[in-house]
């Protein structure tokens, strides 16, 4: 899922999460690779988010991990199946869900 830049700000608010930069030398690799998302690297891996649906009118999204680092530098990142995890955020909001 491309966020837009209001919806990127409201997953910064609620999540402290800010997405790789579209000018980031690894963008057209990661969209090769996971296809046209905006891009989220943490401790974990790469995630990205996938549309819920909506709920009273607000859209939500849930975070999806779509790679893990490789080793402890982080330097590399081995995809793997999409790992849903237990993080729903409201893509209007300032507020996490669930």
């Amino acid at each position: 899922m491309k966020l837009s830049a209001q919806q990127i700000d409201s997953i910064e608010r609620q999540l402290g999460a800010e997405p790789i930069a579209e000018d980031n030398p690894a963008m057209d690799t990661l969209k090769n690779q996971f296809g046209d998302h905006t891009f989220y690297a943490d401790t974990e891996g790469l995630s990205v988010l996938e549309p819920l649906g909506t709920d009273s009118g607000s859209q939500r999204a849930t975070v999806v991990q779509v790679a893990a680092w490789a080793d402890d530098q982080k330097t590399a990142l081995v995809p793997h199946d999409p790992l849903v995890r237990d993080i729903v955020v409201d893509l209007d909001s300032e507020r996490p869900q669930g």
